[in-house]
């Protein structure tokens, strides 16, 4: 029998494609493993998929990344699980409307930039005085298309998601303690709800055809994309991994 440590991995996010497709992939490993995510009814589902194996810890909690209180409320909470995380996971995000600069909804674009951004800030400010002294601990969140190309119509996604990938980099630099690793990932096109729904866009001017063509060719292989999103996330919490931070990475 391995007398390997296991691994304590937080996902936020848990109930989405990215994330339970990873948590699933360190379940699977025996890591313990702490699901976070926002709609309670959706437990039910996740409790069939992950049944405790021997020596094997899973915790289920709803968390709503909509509200700074909540947010902070559920890490003191659950203060004792982040403390001793090895791996946070953090998937939040949503697409925002799809639309020429000038025709979209202000109240819409600053929900996606509370969502995309704002919410991680909360998350990082609340979190860091519990970390802050941990002698290992990898962040990874997620970057997306139109973070370092032109992305013309998705101005809302884009920009929140830039300005997520340069606080990672900021932050890298300014936790004291260089254990703190923070990396985010470009994971490709993947069968998510956020691809779905740039198919499902009603005016299809907003989305050229070409973007069409590379998502419906992608998504045929989606599960290797996000075998490689895991083994990249394995990787950069490996000793040769370690070094890295502040990085946008993709994993293609």
């Amino acid at each position: 029998m391995s007398n390997k440590k296991k691994l304590n991995v937080i996902v936020l996010g848990a109930t989405g494609s990215i994330g339970v497709e990873l948590a699933k992939k360190f379940y699977q490993d025996g890591e313990n493993i702490y699901l976070f995510f926002k709609n309670k009814k959706k437990e039910k589902i996740l409790k069939k998929i992950f049944q405790p194996k021997i020596n094997q810890k899973i915790n289920f909690e709803t968390i709503n990344f909509d509200n700074k209180k909540n947010i902070k409320n559920k890490i003191l909470s659950n203060k004792e699980i982040f403390k001793s995380c090895d791996i946070i996971i953090n998937t939040i995000g949503e697409l925002g409307e799809i639309k020429n600069f000038f025709s979209l909804n202000i109240n819409k674009f600053y929900r996606t930039f509370d969502t995309n951004f704002f919410s991680h800030v909360h998350f990082f400010r609340y979190l860091y005085p519990l970390i802050k002294r941990k002698k290992n601990l990898l962040i990874v969140f997620f970057s997306g298309g139109g973070t370092t190309s032109l992305r013309e119509n998705f101005s809302s996604y884009s920009l929140s998601k830039i300005a997520l990938v340069k606080l990672s980099e900021i932050l890298s630099k300014e936790f004291i303690n260089r254990n703190i690793r923070i990396n985010s990932i470009s994971p490709g096109i993947i069968n998510s709800k956020m691809t779905r729904e740039v198919l499902r866009v009603k005016k299809k001017k907003f989305v050229k055809k070409k973007e069409i063509l590379k998502i419906k060719k992608f998504l045929k292989v989606s599960d290797k994309t996000l075998n490689k999103v895991y083994l990249l996330i394995k990787f950069l919490n490996s000793k040769r991994g370690k070094k890295i931070s502040g990085k946008m990475i993709s994993s293609m």
